[in-house]
């Protein structure tokens, strides 16, 4: 038997299943709406091929993640405005911090090697972002999470230049946002079961 963690944008469940059982299989028996979702397992995306591929013939031993996050309508977007270009996270930079301290492998997209092809981390002044990740800076937009970058002066078309520096980056980042709330929900409920363990005198 394999225990299923299961990660969706409404919280966490878990349950034990068979290696023969398929993550399609198990997301019914879970009763999620899979099909207008972005599906991975232990981080790595899951094609539709994968949905239908056993537990055991995905790799998976004793116990597995599997996520599940529909695609929400406010996520990151760059605004441009003469010689910058601003990304602004729909996370605030705050809980970008707390996720980052607490549950760090929530903020990486890996590949079926397990190697790191994007990850979101916090820290410095305005921040970076290209292709392979990002970087949140100290400056906010009324809270939310951003990055600054400024054009050369040659650049005429701005809006290619952002997509040449991170157009897929910007796909990346939006999986990663929209397992967040669950992500801070999960956080939350960790801190206060400590909390019920500590006695303040």
């Amino acid at each position: 038997m394999v225990k299923v963690n299961l990660l969706t944008t409404g919280g966490r469940k878990s349950d034990m299943f068979a290696e023969h059982q398929t993550p399609r299989e198990i997301l019914e028996y879970f009763g999620v709406d899979y099909a207008a979702a972005t599906n991975t397992i232990d981080g790595v995306r899951l094609s539709i091929a994968d949905m239908n591929k056993s537990l055991r013939e995905l790799g998976v031993v004793d116990e597995c993640r599997i996520s599940s996050i529909v695609k929400i309508d406010n996520a990151a977007h760059v605004d441009i405005s003469g010689a910058s270009a601003v990304l602004v996270s729909d996370v605030d930079l705050a809980d970008w911090e707390k996720v980052e301290k607490y549950e760090p492998d929530a903020l990486k997209i890996v590949d079926e090697d397990g190697n790191t092809i994007f990850r979101v981390m916090t820290g410095g002044t305005v921040g970076s972002a290209d292709n392979n990740g990002v970087c949140f800076g100290e400056y906010t937009n009324g809270g939310k999470a951003t990055v600054t970058a400024l054009f050369d002066t040659d650049i005429v078309d701005k809006v290619q230049a952002v997509k040449d520096m991170m157009g897929n980056g910007l796909l990346d980042l939006k999986e990663i946002e929209e397992g967040i709330p669950a992500v801070l929900e999960s956080i939350a409920a960790k801190e206060a079961k400590i909390e019920e363990l500590i006695n303040a005198q």
